[in-house]
């Protein structure tokens, strides 16, 4: 089993990863085929998350996390043979891709139920969650669970609802949280900003990257700069394509017809209230009377 777990541990790697020995001496992006002979790999794509990493900052075996903890089975556990901490991996069946096409709905959801596993967890909320134990390490101790996937709503059904529904803002500061916050922020101020000028690509892309360094050094924990910059470079495409003046202007006329279809339709309701009582109009205008 052990063999199938590492197997499936390097099968959902991506072709190219940042690692390191040591976190400020060689941490840089390499292809894979050199990356996994890191201590340190990064598991996730730069544009994608299929596994979900939590740290458990203290000595842990698979037993407490199943009996104590009462969360899903890791995929992966990686424990230091040194303390007994280690590194929780769970694999997505389906990577949750996190761009301008991506659905925001289905990556705040994501986010929401790696917040809530990480409090499930007692993991470190400090964790960044870039760069982890790499399985395939002499180093680290790989110890057995069983290898499975998950859908999002198994992992959701394990999680305090409670923790699900918190507020984005409150929980800003951990994993994918800060990823949704600043595209949310990003997003918000591009849409307002392109139409100042319509600007060319190139100076649309710099005038965004800048504006999501500034926004992510807001952040308690930011984001390194390939992981905003990825952000940054989604919303400068998306919008650049999406919002030019002639779609800009079509879009203006479209949400017009809406607002006047509906402000048609209030009229007419409000001209004819005793419609939504289910009385006549004699009725009515008597008991206004009375």
């Amino acid at each position: 089993m052990l063999a199938q777990q590492l197997e499936l541990f390097k099968y959902n790697l991506p072709r190219k990863a940042r690692s390191c020995d040591h976190f400020d001496v060689d941490n840089k992006v390499r292809y894979i085929t050199e990356a996994i002979k890191k201590r340190y790999i990064q598991p996730n794509d730069f544009n994608s998350t299929q596994w979900l990493v939590f740290d458990i900052d203290r000595p842990v075996c698979p037993d407490s996390i199943r009996n104590d903890n009462l969360a899903p089975e890791p995929t992966i556990f990686v424990s230091n043979p040194k303390n007994g901490h280690a590194h929780l991996f769970y694999l997505l069946n389906t990577p949750v891709h996190r761009n301008s096409h991506s659905s925001q709905k289905v990556l705040k959801f994501l986010a929401a139920i790696e917040y809530g596993l990480a409090i499930k967890l007692n993991a470190d909320m400090s964790y960044v969650g870039l760069l982890a134990k790499n399985a395939l390490h002499s180093d680290w101790e790989v110890l057995h669970t069983v290898p499975q996937a998950y859908e999002l709503h198994e992992l959701a059904d394990s999680v305090d609802t409670k923790a699900l529904s918190t507020p984005l803002k409150e929980r800003l500061n951990y994993g994918l949280s800060r990823n949704c916050s600043l595209f949310e922020e990003v997003s918000k101020w591009a849409y307002r900003a392109i139409r100042q000028g319509w600007p060319e690509y190139d100076q649309w892309h710099k005038a965004v990257l800048t504006r999501t360094e500034m926004l992510n050094r807001q952040i308690e924990k930011p984001l390194v700069y390939s992981e905003y910059k990825h952000i940054a470079k989604s919303i400068a495409k998306f919008t650049h394509k999406q919002f030019s003046k002639q779609g800009f202007a079509q879009w203006q006329s479209n949400n017009g017809k809406r607002s006047g279809e509906a402000r048609r339709n209030g009229s007419i309701t409000e001209r004819k209230p005793w419609e939504e009582l289910g009385i006549s109009r004699a009725t009515w205008y008597r008991r206004k009377q009375q």
